[in-house]
């Protein structure tokens, strides 16, 4: 049997939360418009159920510990394609291990998770840094960036603290969507700006002594590009505003 969910978080944990239930083994997990299901197949399409995905997310903290929710999640925001059942799997052992799940180092659905929740964690953290704002002629802080992962969560609630009071707009061009902040509160939806954001009179002066400060503290001699390209790839550099 495939299953069918939304491509949420809360969709995937009300899949997951039936299958324990019900004591079902799948096939397949999918995201609704993904193509992997085979033409031939049964398909079961779920709906999903928030207060199923509060059941299972409690469940799990209380049995398996915040360490595994955690990187249940995490892995989950990683995007690795069948990333579905593996973190089944996952979970399928912690239920006869409990505590002990994230010590099994060696099993391979364990550190298929490990990875993916670190991978993950590793982008957020990059992103804290790289991520470029620039205002608009509204006074609105404006960031885009293009990350493997679903980080946007990660760095809405560290820029909340971060920036203090100033509204800002965060914005996933690979996914189409946009963490919003108002100064006390932050909220994620679908985003797809029709027109380019016009931006301040002050911005580009901004920018260009960001360029010529970040182009002064180099030292020619010592360049590399090669080991600079290992520890910030190009993969990060579209929206970076000293490298355009």
């Amino acid at each position: 049997m495939i299953f069918r969910y939304d491509g949420s978080y809360a969709g995937l944990l009300t899949v997951l939360q039936r299958l324990f239930a019900r004591r079902e083994t799948p096939d397949d997990i999918v995201r609704h418009e993904s193509e992997q299901a085979d033409l031939f197949a049964e398909v079961f399409p779920s709906n999903t159920e928030p207060e199923l995905a509060a059941r299972l997310n409690a469940t799990i903290r209380e049995h398996l510990g915040t360490e595994t929710a955690a990187n249940l999640r995490d892995a989950f925001l990683s995007d690795q394609p069948g990333i579905e059942m593996a973190l089944y799997r996952y979970l399928r052992l912690g239920w006869r291990v409990r505590r002990e799940l994230d010590r099994h180092l060696t099993d391979p659905e364990v550190a298929t998770v490990h990875r993916a929740a670190q991978r993950t964690r590793h982008e957020a953290h990059r992103f804290k840094g790289l991520l470029r704002f620039r205002e608009t002629d509204d006074g609105l802080l404006y960031a885009p960036f293009r990350p493997a992962a679903d980080i946007l969560a990660h760095l809405a609630a560290h820029f909340a603290i971060r920036l203090g009071d100033r509204r800002w707009l965060i914005h996933d061009v690979r996914r189409d969507l946009g963490a919003l902040y108002d100064g006390r509160h932050w909220a994620i939806g679908a985003l797809r700006l029709e027109t380019a954001p016009t931006f301040s009179a002050e911005e580009d002066e901004w920018q260009e002594l960001w360029r010529t400060f970040f182009h002064h503290i180099a030292i020619p001699e010592r360049a590399n590009p090669r080991l600079q390209k290992r520890f910030m790839p190009m993969k990060y550099w579209e929206f970076l505003v000293e490298k355009n």
